[in-house]
């Protein structure tokens, strides 16, 4: 009797540790995923705005969105870094982001298109 009831604890002690693994192991990148996406959405609006800017004509505040456009790049910034660390594969998007300051956002619209094109994806990894 006690053999068997030392059996139950261990098979239910088994299952625990199971299912505890099994939550962690489905946490581990898909919060990283729902960073880079939320990065995204950012980027996808930066970019809407700065096809508004460069618009020809040129609409009256041109300048006002473009400052917008690049504000919406830099506070994306934090959630690619977010999700870059959690899980490397968003490393480019982050990486594209930081250059921000740097170079002129048209240089870094196609590469940010094609990065948030894959994070939005049902395969949301960036080939390495």
């Amino acid at each position: 009797m006690a053999r068997l009831s030392q059996h139950r604890q261990r098979l239910a002690a088994s299952g625990i540790l199971l299912a505890a693994s099994l939550l962690l192991a489905s946490c581990g990148s898909g919060g990283a995923t729902d960073q880079a996406r939320s990065a995204c959405k950012k980027v996808d609006r930066s970019i809407a705005l700065y096809h508004q800017a460069t618009a020809t004509p040129p609409p009256t505040n041109s300048d006002a969105l473009q400052n917008q456009s690049q504000a919406l790049l830099l506070s994306a910034l934090g959630e690619a870094a977010r999700a870059t660390s959690a899980d490397g594969s968003f490393n480019a998007l982050m990486t594209t982001l930081s250059e921000a300051t740097r170079v002129p956002e048209g240089l870094l619209v196609p590469s940010l298109s094609r990065q948030c094109q894959v994070v939005e994806s049902n395969t949301p990894y960036l080939a390495q």
